[in-house]
């Protein structure tokens, strides 16, 4: 081999990476542009995969086409090309080249009307200026007119008729002048408005991008003449996506009518028009290689006695909780083997933290784990493929598009918790019979037409049943009432007697399934507080999720018919009572309320309230 021929495969391998065959080196002559466009986007949480369509025209052989006018937020080392039938993709390769002019046709806009503005702001304060000489050449003029008068008036002389129409003129003058500095005054105020809009305009369409172009250079080989096509691909930033809902109804509540939107954010730099679009909830990764697992190291030290107090556990938590996230992007996006390494160290560092919590902590960060585990949970990866084409512009304000439109059958009731709130508020059990998986998101709800309120649902899976609100129903009431309290003492030990009474009214000229609520002191230290309820005439609810999770908590909840009309005399009651006992030495404290009480039992409520909440929402 020659050693200007050696000399070219080292070039090759410099600039492209790899080896390129010889039969591409013959391309001496300027390459010839690509006719491209973006025919497919796959819009993720925080990027996209865009896919640009470059025809090929021409003999057969080997050919370099350059694809020009990238958008401004491309990931540099994310491009791939795939070759249709009958083309072979040798390289690709990116490539900025700083031009002059500013490269977007949109900018090139909004920089010429700036322009346009300054140069009528240049205009106006040259106007002003020569406001201000007339101005001063006036009061010169007063100044030359009364000396003069005051010296004929002295000798006798006086014109009055030639002072009568200098005076007159000088007035005119003055009027004129101050009208069309008021004027001029005006124009500058709008002209500010037109210029500060104008430059917000460009900062958010080029966010301080520099005057780049941004091309990729194809090398292929064409095994026939005629027509051929190659699929660009490269990921993009300043992109994404979020679910909004829509959920209607009547007051009939036989079936809620449910609409699935997706609102995007699209400032990529270049227009989505007529594409093909997928919304996926996975995250894009270039490397394709897992992470490595490291050993995990303990010693021993001598006890200090020292734990950390649930603030400082939270804080902890939350802090490595945070660095895994951002070294698991890290490693997404490593694609070579010393950037996977160092992204896999970084893991196990923080992995290291948080098996370290788990092994020195108690059951306080446990709890911890399992509710913030609970509330972080990524959910399940899912794509949804729009019907149809779409056109998104590329600009800051959000876009909808609609995902799907359904309807659902679901179960209507009221629930009532007359210990929180007098207000009875309508809810519906309704199972997800759609074929797609429902992503958690805000919805907007509306009965019979009227706006009610907003909410949020979880992610819920294809046949999976979950709760939504539809506001407060101002027909039904509810109310709490303290019968009785009575106080003994029977030994060593001191009994407190609660009677309570709950009132249900309907407005309605129709009967109300309602879920009345209400609550028993609840302890998980039953030797030293004992809690007993009294015999109930309405017995509670048999729900197996009910029985499952709150009942053992002190929950009561009942489902009560309440008829129609029931107000007055004809409230529906429902009565029980239930008993205190405990050490007559001992006094009562509520967790979290109580400044002698420690906070952790009432951070261990909430985190467990958390949990159960959320999963009441789908079950």
């Amino acid at each position: 081999m020659s050693i200007r021929l050696r000399i070219v495969r080292l070039l090759c391998v410099a600039v492209f990476g790899s080896w390129i065959s010889l039969d591409l080196l013959p391309l001496a002559r300027a390459a010839e542009p690509g006719n491209s466009r973006v025919t497919r986007v796959t819009l993720y949480r925080g990027q996209a995969l865009v896919t640009r369509t470059v025809s090929l025209e021409g003999p057969k052989g080997a050919m370099e086409i350059v694809v020009a006018d990238l958008p401004e937020q491309v990931v540099a080392n994310s491009l791939y090309a795939e070759g249709g039938e009958g083309v072979e993709v040798r390289a690709v390769r990116f490539r900025p080249r700083a031009v002059g002019q500013e490269p977007r046709e949109e900018v090139r806009k909004i920089d010429a009307a700036i322009e346009e503005i300054n140069e009528t702001m240049r205009a106006n304060k040259k106007g002003q200026e020569v406001l201000a000489k007339r101005a001063a050449y006036l009061d010169q003029m007063e100044t030359f007119t009364v000396t003069t008068a005051k010296t004929d008036l002295a000798r006798g002389f006086l014109d009055a008729v030639a002072l009568q129409k200098i005076t007159l003129f000088s007035f005119e003058q003055r009027a004129a002048v101050a009208k069309d500095q008021l004027a001029l005054e005006k124009e500058t105020k709008q002209l500010t408005e037109r210029l500060v809009l104008s430059e917000r305009k460009r900062e958010e369409l080029t966010q301080g991008a520099s005057r780049t172009v941004r091309e990729a250079v194809l090398f292929v080989e064409k095994r026939a003449a005629g027509a051929g096509e190659v699929q660009l691909n490269y990921l993009v930033g300043s992109c994404g996506w979020s679910p909004t809902y829509a959920f209607r109804t009547t007051k009939e509540g036989k079936e809620v009518a449910v609409e699935c939107n997706a609102l995007v954010q699209q400032m990529t730099g270049e227009d989505w028009s007529s594409v093909t679009l997928t919304l996926s909830t996975a995250s894009p990764a270039l490397s394709a290689a897992g992470m490595g697992l490291a050993p995990f190291p303990i010693s021993l030290a001598r006890d200090t006695g020292r734990k950390l107090s649930t603030t400082d556990l939270a804080q902890q938590l939350h802090a490595i909780r945070g660095r895994q996230s951002e070294a698991q992007v890290f490693n997404r996006n490593a694609v070579t083997l010393a950037d996977n390494i160092a992204s896999s160290w970084t893991v196990n560092t923080a992995a290291n933290d948080l098996q370290s919590l788990e092994l020195a902590s108690g059951e306080d960060v446990l709890n911890m784990m399992q509710s913030h585990n609970s509330q972080a949970a990524a959910g399940p990866s899912l794509s949804y493929q729009l019907a149809g084409s779409v056109n998104l512009a590329s600009r800051s304000d959000q876009q909808m598009v609609r995902i799907l439109q359904t309807a659902f059958k679901g179960r209507f009731y009221y629930v009532a918790t007359p210990v929180l709130t007098n207000y009875v508020y309508r809810e519906a059990e309704l199972i997800n019979t759609s074929p797609e998986d429902l992503l958690s998101g805000p919805i907007t709800v509306y009965l019979d037409g009227r706006f009610v309120g907003r909410s949020e649902i979880p992610t819920v899976a294809r046949g999976q049943t979950f709760v939504v609100g539809f506001g407060v129903d101002p027909q039904l009431r509810a109310a709490r009432e303290l019968a009785s309290r009575t106080e003994n003492v029977q030994g060593g030990n001191r009994e407190l007697s609660f009677k309570y009474r709950l009132v249900l009214e309907n407005y309605k000229d129709q009967p109300a399934e309602v879920r009345l609520f209400e609550r028993l002191p609840y302890s998980d230290r039953t030797n030293d507080v004992r809690i007993k309820i009294g015999d109930l005439r309405d017995p509670l609810s048999k729900d197996e999720f009910y029985v499952r999770t709150e009942r053992p908590k002190g929950i009561l909840r009942w489902e009560i018919n309440v008829a129609a009309g029931a107000t007055g005399e004809k409230v529906r009651i429902v009565d029980y009572s239930f008993t205190l006992d405990f050490d007559r030495n001992l006094a009562l404290y509520i967790p979290g309320t109580n400044q002698a009480a420690p906070a952790a039992p009432a951070m261990k409520l909430q985190q467990e309230f958390e949990m159960d909440q959320r999963a009441k929402m789908s079950k």
